[in-house]
């Protein structure tokens, strides 16, 4: 056996470990989980599939999402908690991206609403601010009050909720 033909087998294993390697780092998200941002807020998954609600935040600026109430049904979604990672800004306060995730695990079949509150600029401070009003100013010049609404779009300058259907299968 030539030397060539020795080392083939070798260069073959390690082309071999490094497509592996590469596809095992393009699948799914950290932990497994599917990913979903603010664009699509109708979602289907599976009785134990863990999904995550990933949405642009930046916290040393006061940007911040909560979940809001009501919370989404436990008998059906498990909230399993919120994160929060930040990237770049090198050093200085605010001037990174962050980002947030909001992680479930669907537990049995039916169709739950996940509300997340978003809030710029520290406008508001927690989820149970559901209830509470957004004061907006009006023609006459005193100041009217509308609940916080419904987005539609992206995260803007103002509170607004994201909500997310949920279809478990």
């Amino acid at each position: 056996m030539t030397q060539r033909s020795a080392s083939f087998p070798l260069a073959a294993k390690a082309a071999a470990a490094a497509a592996v390697l590469l596809l095992l780092t393009g699948c799914g998200s950290s932990g497994g989980a599917d990913e979903y941002g603010t664009q699509k807020r109708a979602l289907t998954v599976h009785t134990g599939d863990e999904f995550t609600l990933k949405v642009p935040a930046n916290p040393e600026l006061g940007q911040n999402w909560y979940l809001a109430e009501p919370k989404p049904d436990a008998r059906l979604v498990k909230y399993r908690g919120k994160r929060t990672e930040e990237e770049g800004g090198g050093g200085l306060i605010g001037a990174g991206d962050g980002t947030q995730y909001f992680d479930f695990t669907a537990l049995e079949k039916g169709s739950a609403t996940v509300r997340l509150l978003h809030c710029p600029m520290a406008l508001c401070h927690s989820g149970t601010e559901s209830g509470e009003p957004l004061p907006s100013a009006s023609v006459t010049g005193t100041a009217s009050v509308s609940p916080f609404p419904t987005a539609t779009s992206t995260p803007d300058d103002l509170p607004a909720f994201f909500v997310y259907t949920i279809t478990i299968r």
